[in-house]
């Protein structure tokens, strides 16, 4: 994938792609009602789509709305299966190889061959060398309020152009994005939430490692972790983060200084 994409949009705009989409999206999922209905006129639905995508006529449908309590209470807002196998295509063929590999190898959350558990050992691994090397170190351990519900879509999207430049592609992430006229937050159950999620918070890790040259940084998600030898290390750490996060981007992008990057 090159380093900006343009004019790939109908390049992989093919029945054939989307069937992929479809078959991984109904992975583990396949006794569903919604995926056993659409299984019976497969081909007949994915040539609408792929129809609908070609002219651009696609419309991103409504949202059913669930919560789970677990491991807190939280909303689902959950789109229709034809819109989540749009949502893997375009995760899959053009986010995550346009985005993932600027990430930094720190970051765990909805990438392969990363997740949680690796997430746990390397931290435990780090935390053992640091014993070793500093006897006494700090955890400076972090994480964004209400993170999904306050992401600003201006700022993401201004994020997503410096890599994407097809005007067909945009049309499409702005459709998904603005599914449901909200300036801000995205639906916590859409796959291309996790990766949006993902490349917004990549700003952050950029500046962490690469501008204040933390070495120890740790990223799932929303939650984070820096380990350092002294308190004041960490406080002074912090203190930049906070004002990079509630400052610094919203300047780039010309927008007034927001909350939703407020640290507990």
């Amino acid at each position: 994938m090159p380093k900006t994409i343009r004019n790939k949009y109908y390049e992989y705009l093919t029945y054939e792609k989307l069937l992929e989409a479809h078959k991984k999206s109904r992975k583990g999922k396949g006794y569903r009602k919604e995926i056993i209905l659409f299984n019976l006129k497969q081909e007949e639905y994915i040539m609408w789509l792929l129809d609908k995508l070609q002219t651009k006529t696609y419309k991103h449908g409504e949202y059913s709305v669930f919560y789970v309590t677990e491991p807190k209470v939280r909303k689902i807002e959950k789109s229709r299966y034809i819109d989540r196998i749009v949502h893997r295509w375009l995760v899959d063929n053009f986010l995550e190889p346009a985005f993932v590999p600027q990430f930094v190898n720190t970051s765990y959350a909805c990438l392969k061959n990363k997740g949680m558990h690796k997430a746990c050992l390397d931290v435990q691994k780090a935390m053992r060398h640091c014993e070793i090397i500093w006897n006494e170190y700090y955890i400076l351990k972090m994480d964004v309020a209400k993170y999904f519900d306050n992401i600003n879509k201006e700022i993401l999207l201004n994020i997503i152009k410096r890599k994407i430049k097809d005007k067909d592609l945009l049309w499409l992430i702005n459709e998904i994005l603005y599914a449901q006229k909200r300036e801000k937050g995205l639906e916590i159950g859409n796959y291309t939430s996790q990766m949006f999620a993902n490349i917004y918070l990549n700003e952050i890790d950029q500046y962490i490692k690469h501008k204040l040259k933390v070495k120890w940084y740790f990223r799932y998600l929303d939650d984070s972790i820096i380990l350092v030898k002294t308190k004041q290390q960490a406080k002074e750490i912090l203190e930049k983060i906070r004002i990079y996060l509630q400052e610094k981007i919203a300047n780039t992008y010309n927008l007034e200084s927001k909350l939703f990057y407020s640290l507990k």
